[in-house]
């Protein structure tokens, strides 16, 4: 953990997640202190010298004190008291401790989303130079006998150890747990628990990767090494505290792009319903209003800009669960807004593989709507598909039958912040 003789705040060291983090962001991370984790955690250049950059900087700061081991083994309750989208202030409640890392077919860590080739690739290397973990990945669990949580609220009667405020204001306090009774509790209640990925899929499969790279040679079976474990952060999926926002999907750029030929290709699948922008209220607002509708009446929708003014709307026509369009799509997907945007308007329609959804090459992703539309105003895209979130028990049912929604189809708010604990692979001097 960072000291708090040498980093009496908090605040200044922290940063969201690696990957939702803007070039303008890290900027301004870097420049807001030297020993910011944004300086290991996306170092600048080109590999391989970003990698060993990070890690000799990783590095200085455990040797001048930066960077501190604890004295004992512990998990940390954490604290997340925020508001967004002009929903009421919540607080979310979960616990930060070592994962086993799990093969796939286990079934016990359960992944929804497919990966990119990229980040895991660039996650993996980072890891590797590092050796060390930098951020807990984001997991959910059950606890319909509330036995987890009470144990956690606990630690809420006495003053929070460490805490931030990250730049949307979100209050994140942090509580150390060493007591092994409690330690032992909170261990017990979760180890025979699903556990279901909500963020950190690349750095998941980065770890088993990196793991089996550093296992000894010939061993056929998990050791006792530190390349088993890897930090996590869980919390109850049914918490009132938790919030999934909507993942929309920006098409960059594709050769021939024209959208009234979009919507003509989509016409056969989906409903088309056009509408003008009005002007007392925001254009993400009003599109919003008309996805949230349409889920209401369970129905999928996407919402696409073109650049105009007004949007369209694509509206699943009765029975296209059950349409040849969708054929080879199980289940439990077929009814994600998500599912049918990328099998129906960006496959179908638009010719985009899904190998080359997956390449981030086309497709940008972001949680803010009006950002979204502004880089189609500006010429950076050529048009924003803006979606409804997708709830927790869809989350859960696709990765308990063991199937990936496409890339980035939640957006778990608010992130847990990289820096607040860190778990390295080698002891300190080593």
């Amino acid at each position: 953990m960072y000291s708090s003789a040498r980093v009496e705040d908090l605040t200044r060291v922290v940063a969201p997640p690696y990957d939702v983090i803007s070039a303008e962001m890290a900027a301004r991370l870097r420049a807001r202190d030297p020993h910011n984790i944004v300086h290991v955690d996306l170092p600048e250049g080109a590999p391989p010298a970003r990698y060993e950059r990070a890690a000799s900087l990783l590095r200085q700061w455990r040797e001048d004190g930066t960077l501190v081991r604890e004295e004992r083994p512990s998990l940390y309750v954490v604290a997340q008291r925020y508001a967004t989208r002009g929903m009421p202030e919540r607080t979310r409640l979960g616990v930060i401790g070592c994962l086993r890392i799990e093969d796939e077919a286990s079934g016990v860590v359960l992944p929804h989303e497919a990966t990119m080739d990229a980040p895991r690739t660039d996650r993996l290397e980072l890891m590797a130079a590092t050796r060390c973990h930098l951020s807990p990945i984001f997991l959910l669990y059950t606890d319909p006998e509330r036995t987890i949580t009470p144990l956690l609220e606990a630690a809420l009667n006495r003053p929070a150890d460490r805490w931030a405020t990250d730049d949307a204001g979100v209050e994140t306090r942090l509580w150390r747990l060493a007591d092994p009774a409690v330690v032992e509790a909170l261990c017990a209640g979760l180890a025979h628990r699903p556990l279901w990925i909500a963020d950190g899929h690349h750095r998941y499969a980065a770890a088993r990767l990196l793991r089996d790279r550093l296992r000894p040679h010939g061993s056929g079976s998990a050791g006792p090494g530190p390349e088993e474990l890897m930090p996590a952060y869980l919390t109850d999926a049914d918490s009132p505290g938790l919030t999934i926002l909507p993942y929309h999907r920006v098409l960059r750029e594709l050769d021939g792009f024209d959208v009234e030929r979009l919507v003509s290709g989509v016409a056969p699948h989906m409903e088309v319903k056009r509408f003008a922008f009005e002007g007392y209220e925001p254009r993400p607002a009003q599109m919003a209003r008309r996805l949230h509708e349409m889920s209401d009446r369970g129905r999928q929708a996407i919402a696409l800009y073109s650049g105009s003014g007004s949007f369209v709307l694509l509206v699943s026509s009765p029975g296209l669960a059950e349409h040849e369009a969708m054929a080879g799509v199980p289940g439990p997907l077929r009814g994600l807004d998500v599912v049918v945007l990328h099998r129906i308007v960006l496959e179908k329609a638009l010719g985009l593989s899904e190998e080359a959804q997956r390449s981030g090459g086309h497709l940008a992703y972001t949680e803010d709507a009006a950002r979204a539309l502004g880089w189609v105003d500006s010429g950076e895209a050529r048009a924003a598909f803006l979606l409804n979130a997708t709830r927790a028990g869809q989350l859960r049912d696709v990765s308990s039958a063991g199937l990936r929604m496409p890339q980035k189809s939640t957006y778990f708010y608010p992130k847990i912040l990289t820096g607040l604990v860190l778990y390295p692979l080698e002891p300190d001097g080593a």
